[in-house]
């Protein structure tokens, strides 16, 4: 019986398996979802990341020379936990934003290039390197035009 079930598991997953596309484009992705969940989950991880930044800020511009463990505390008697999320309000404002400018070209610019590229008699392996090579500038120039500004905040606040 339990055989039988996990056979008839395994057919329905491949049937799934199966009708799904080779390659997710542009015009097939739910936008709102995409960008909410993208958003949402890179804040998440953003979150988690942000005290080693700060420690690393003070690391950086805090003139007597001391270990990452004497900064975390030096942090925690100055403000406590608080203040290793100081500037992360600021972070946190630019990263929809951000995030939301980095996948939309990310995407626009790889279903335009590689088509195009294709077009022009480009071979296929060529046209798909060229594809990810400018999707890869064009998001992270996109992506920096808020980042950079808001990162200079953030960092100002951080210390």
């Amino acid at each position: 019986m339990e055989e039988e079930r996990g056979a008839a598991v395994a057919a329905a997953a491949a049937e799934e398996i199966r009708w799904l596309p080779a390659e997710v484009n542009w015009e097939m992705l739910d936008k709102s979802r995409f960008f909410v969940l993208g958003a949402g989950l890179f804040s998440g991880v953003a979150a988690t990341l942000y005290p080693a930044v700060v420690v690393k800020t003070h690391l950086q511009v805090v003139p007597p020379l001391q270990a990452a463990a004497a900064t975390v505390r030096a942090i925690l008697c100055r403000d406590g936990v608080r203040d290793f999320y100081r500037g992360f309000g600021a972070s946190l404002a630019s990263m929809v934003p951000a995030r939301a400018l980095y996948m939309a070209a990310l995407e626009a610019t790889k279903s335009s290039v590689g088509s195009a590229a294709v077009r022009l008699g480009v071979s296929e392996p060529a046209a798909s390197a060229v594809a990810s090579a400018a999707t890869g500038v064009s998001a992270a120039v996109a992506a920096q035009v808020v980042w950079t500004p808001v990162d200079v905040v953030s960092q100002r606040l951080m210390v």
